[in-house]
């Protein structure tokens, strides 16, 4: 019986250890599984799973590693979309660790600052460099969030100027770890457009100041020595206000002028028509302010130019200021050409205005567009100038899609131009 009982044994054991061995496979697909985020497959049957009472745990198994899957394809596709957001906006983003290691910057921070190139993994420092910026990373080091402040940074010779946040975020270094989210919203053009306007009010100021001064000490005068003052002076003075008054009505509405066109370009009507007669128009008004014999005008239009889309109107004001300007400031000129020339390749129509007068100093040509600005200023006040005159033309031409340089040499003359497009175009466009 001994042998039986020997017999029995060993067959129990080697059930035992082919149990054993199935059991230790299952468990390595199991690992393997889990490791790979795939689906268990295992090799044995669902029988032999349910015998030694694993199905269930594999059918666990595999709905936990679908649920896992699920969550990290949730968690990737919405970190992309975030991305995909930041990327888009145009103010600049970056996420940098507690060392300033940049970990996240979005496009528009990589254009600004590097043209393009990934700045992730370089020291704040080493990609700009703002006095202004590091101290309010050190003020928010200390606090969740910091307000906005308002800092320059120079970038390739060129201040910019920047509405700075920060705010403390989650970092990806574990659990304790923890980021600062850098928010830097372009502001420069905002600023270039405070200057401008405090320049225009002073400019404003200083213009409106000078003839209300006049009409103000004349006028008390008049008042005060009205039993005194003698005829002539008296008309001296009527006319001193007269005049001030004039100069006032016209300043006032070159600047109405040029806030509506600045406010409504859609005041611009734009109508394909020849140029020609404009031109012949403008000469003709102006040929009996010509000196006889000593003065001449002439039209000279290109005959192939054809229809053109242009505001009739605006550009008879246009041509009218460069003409009128001759008569003000070159007064000694023999000859003034309105001419207009087809430039085919460039798809648009050079007007000019050209004079024989003593010219513009060479200094003064890149600023005389400019409001207020004027080259002889004692001289443009004497003849009523407000020095908004070609601003205007500059709007106006703009408004049409073209645009305005002056030319000259001192003793040869002077050419003003401006270029209008064959294809209509407004600023509403």
């Amino acid at each position: 019986m001994l042998w039986f009982f020997t017999v029995c044994l060993l067959v129990l054991t080697l059930i035992c250890l082919r149990q054993i061995t199935r059991t230790r496979r299952l468990l390595m697909e199991m690992e393997t599984s889990v490791r790979s985020s795939r689906r268990l497959l295992p090799e044995s049957s669902a029988a032999s799973l349910q015998r030694i009472g694993a199905l269930g745990l594999v059918d666990s198994l595999n709905a936990l590693i679908e649920a896992h899957n699920e969550a990290t394809a949730s968690k990737s596709g919405y970190s992309s979309q975030v991305e995909a957001i930041l990327g888009a906006v145009q103010e600049v983003v970056i996420v940098f660790n507690r060392e300033r290691i940049v970990e996240y910057a979005n496009r528009s921070a990589e254009t600004l600052f590097r043209g393009g190139q990934s700045i992730q993994g370089l020291r704040l420092e080493g990609v700009f460099r703002s006095l202004a910026l590091l101290e309010l990373l050190e003020k928010a080091a200390g606090t969740e969030y910091a307000e906005s402040t308002q800092i320059s940074i120079v970038q390739g010779g060129d201040t910019l100027w920047f509405e700075a946040s920060c705010a403390k975020v989650k970092g990806d270094g574990g659990k304790n770890a923890q980021s600062t989210l850098l928010v830097l919203h372009d502001i420069t053009q905002l600023k270039a457009l405070e200057v401008m306007r405090r320049e225009f009010v002073a400019n404003v100021s200083h213009e409106l100041r000078t003839p209300l001064t006049i009409i103000k000490g004349f006028a008390e005068t008049l008042i005060d020595d009205d039993a005194t003052i003698d005829p002539v002076a008296r008309k001296r003075f009527t006319t001193k206000i007269q005049n001030n008054a004039e100069r006032l009505h016209v300043l006032v509405e070159d600047l109405l002028t040029l806030s509506r066109l600045e406010s409504r370009p859609d005041q611009i009507e734009v109508i394909a028509q020849p140029i020609e007669p404009l031109f012949a128009e403008v000469a003709e008004n102006y040929r009996t302010r010509l000196a006889p014999g000593q003065q001449r005008i002439e039209v000279a239009v290109d005959p192939t130019i054809g229809n053109l889309p242009f505001d009739r109107y605006r550009i008879n004001q246009v041509l009218d200021n460069f003409v009128e300007n001759t008569f003000r400031y070159a007064p000694d000129f023999t000859v003034i050409r309105l001419e207009a020339v087809a430039e085919v390749e460039a798809g648009c129509v050079r007007c000019s205005v050209i004079d024989d007068g003593p010219g513009i100093p060479e200094k003064d040509l890149p600023h005389i567009f400019e409001r207020f600005y004027r080259v002889d200023k004692g001289r443009s006040r004497e003849t009523g100038g407000t020095g908004l005159g070609l601003s205007i033309v500059k709007h106006i031409i703009q408004l049409h899609g073209g645009s305005v340089e002056a030319a000259s040499k001192p003793g040869e003359g002077t050419r003003m131009s401006f270029r209008l497009p064959y294809a209509a175009r407004t600023a509403s466009d």
